[in-house]
């Protein structure tokens, strides 16, 4: 059986001792039950991790190969607690390639902008490839499969802080090491001319427009962007019935939905979903303050 050992840098000083005798304690165990290994182990750090535009693979640097090469992967170590987006990506992964994972984190979920373009490719909703930023990325050897300029976002980042159009690799690194407490994504640059929130809140559903004002690539309002009221006719009825569904995945009934379309091709990306959206502020309050009112009164009845 061939096993990859996925672990953290973070988890001690000398991760290569630390994880090689961890190597050794599998192996012994696996013979012990008269049974063959091969067990390799990773860091973090050596994987890039690219998911979108129809396509999800995860390739381990440090042995040159994707990781659905192998039978069993194990996720083991500390410091694993600011990375369960990585660690449910890399089990989605696993599970979608029917390769055993130890422990599974498949089934967590939180609003990282990694596991959020994980979920949207589990569903098969479309959204434009982000790559997880790893020092193996960083070293600009391996193709993105996509050109610069492109997004530069913090996994955690909201209402279009920490979100940067960059013209290419250097630009990438220096950004990564001025905000070394932060992980990124790099995303496909998709050109268009507005983005759309899809407000949903029970049944009913708003759609604002948000266009960015001149000179900046975000069209997040609270970044300055102007906001209208747009009809359901401006977004197809697949993307809405989509929306709905990945609000339903996720166990939510208030939720904004960002999608934006490609002004080329006409085809629309799914952005995020923040289960959290403005409501109080924003644009077109008094809209929300009515929907809100409808559904909270929809529960009593």
């Amino acid at each position: 059986m061939n096993i990859l050992l996925i672990g953290n840098k973070e988890t001690a000083k000398d991760p290569e001792t630390y994880y090689g005798e961890y190597v050794s304690f599998f192996k012994e165990g696996i013979e012990s039950a008269n049974r063959k290994s091969q067990i390799d182990f990773t860091l973090v750090d050596d994987l890039v991790i690219s998911i979108g535009d129809g396509e999800f693979s995860i390739y381990d640097v440090r042995h040159q190969t994707d990781i659905n090469e192998y039978q069993l992967l194990l996720i083991r170590g500390k410091g694993f607690r600011n990375m369960f987006d990585v660690m449910k990506t890399i089990s989605t992964y696993a599970k979608h390639n029917n390769i055993p994972v130890v422990n599974d984190y498949s089934g967590f979920r939180d609003s990282s902008k990694l596991t959020q373009a994980t979920q949207f490719f589990e569903l098969g909703l479309p959204v434009a490839r982000s790559v997880y930023v790893t020092p193996a990325v960083l070293t600009g050897s391996i193709p993105l499969k996509f050109d610069y300029p492109c997004i530069m976002k913090a996994t955690f980042g909201a209402h279009g802080n920490d979100n940067y159009l960059v013209k290419d690799i250097q630009e990438v690194r220096r950004i990564a090491e001025s905000s070394s407490d932060k992980h990124f994504v790099l995303q496909r640059f998709v050109p268009n001319d507005k983005d759309y929130r899809l407000l949903i809140i029970g049944s009913e559903l708003l759609i604002i427009g948000r266009e960015a004002v001149e000179g900046s690539h975000l069209n997040n309002t609270s970044q300055g962007g102007k906001a209208v009221l747009a009809s359901e006719g401006d977004v197809p009825q697949k993307i809405i019935n989509d929306s709905r569904k990945i609000m339903q995945y996720l166990g939510m009934s208030i939720a904004g939905v960002d999608v934006l379309a490609d002004k080329v091709t006409g085809e629309f990306y799914f952005l995020e979903v923040n289960s959290q959206p403005q409501l109080m502020s924003g644009a077109f309050i008094e809209e929300k303050s009515k929907a809100v009112g409808r559904y909270f009164d929809s529960l009593q009845s």
